[in-house]
């Protein structure tokens, strides 16, 4: 019978009067951070695919007369989402549903959809806990973080500090700067800047005191602090390495992608011979990214 909530399990539900409150939700939910950052698109097939293309360097000067040269893209790399399901429920005995007083099986209907955000949370959050990691690659075959991603003609560069550093007012200066140096296939500059200082809830402090303070927190000179206002900060919880630290572009300029084959979505049926209770919640989605370019990490050390 394991798996079905019953009286034998709960008897405390059915047989005392008197609990003033059900202790199964205490903590408030936090807003899902997951979302915020990636691009979410809708997909209506079974998997989807993702091409980068080089673009072209700066114009030619072209003296009277001459002609005009053609320039061509290059073709990039390859990426490929493939959806997966994910899915929880929970069956009630029609005694339990008939006989429980504190609407307990209508909660449990709620924790799916927390299952669900929490799910999703996890997995989004897990492209940034591997981000350093060899063994999780994108369309170039290097993990999201690195410095040597390949563009698209074949030169190499980094979101990655050169040298690994815990955040700091100097380490954060230095990754504004590379941040800034981002090209496109072809060798243009590529004008974006971050917007958002991602950090574990352990950075959390760390991360205010740098960006927030109008003079420069790590001394007692009344310097002015360049990095003030410059990025918000974002702490997302499901973040499991204390020291890592991210920027991250605006949608627009960053490729971190999630598809959404199935939105979580709900049903319930009734057992025939039994009369219990059977409700599930499934959604399906893939995420990851292509092109690397807009997001810079630092693993810390």
């Amino acid at each position: 019978m394991a798996g079905i909530e019953q009286t034998s399990n709960w008897p405390n539900a059915v047989t005392l009067r008197g609990i003033d409150q059900v202790m199964f939700h205490k903590l408030n939910e936090r807003p899902a951070i997951g979302r915020g950052i990636f691009n979410v698109r809708e997909s209506s097939q079974y998997r989807e695919h993702s091409l980068t293309v080089g673009g072209v360097d700066l114009m030619q000067q072209v003296a009277e007369g001459e002609d005009i040269t053609y320039l061509s893209n290059n073709e990039g790399f390859l990426q490929t989402y493939t959806h997966l399901d994910y899915a929880n429920g929970f069956r009630v005995t029609r005694r339990m549903y008939r006989d429980e007083l504190y609407g307990l099986m209508e909660r449990l209907a709620m924790e799916l959809s927390y299952s669900a955000d929490a799910t999703e949370e996890t997995i989004l959050a897990n492209h940034f806990n591997r981000g350093f990691d060899s063994d999780y690659t994108g369309g170039d075959s290097k993990e999201l973080f690195a410095t040597n991603h390949t563009r698209e003609d074949g030169t190499s560069y980094a979101n990655e500090l050169a040298d690994a550093a815990d955040l700091s007012t100097t380490s954060l200066e230095q990754a504004h700067i590379d941040f800034s140096d981002f090209r496109t296939g072809g060798g243009r500059r590529l004008q974006i800047q971050p917007e958002c200082l991602l950090v574990a809830k352990e950075n959390r402090f760390e991360a205010d005191r740098i960006t927030n303070s109008k003079y420069a927190p790590d001394n007692d000179t009344n310097a002015v602090n360049p990095i003030e206002g410059l990025t918000r900060v974002d702490v997302w919880n499901y973040l499991t390495n204390a020291d890592d630290w991210f920027l991250i572009g605006s949608k627009d300029d960053h490729d971190l992608t999630l598809y959404t084959r199935e939105e979580p979505w709900s049903d319930y049926e009734m057992d025939f011979d039994t009369k219990d209770t059977k409700v599930t919640l499934m959604f399906s989605q893939s995420s990851g990214w292509n092109d690397p370019r807009g997001v810079f990490g630092s693993p810390g050390v």
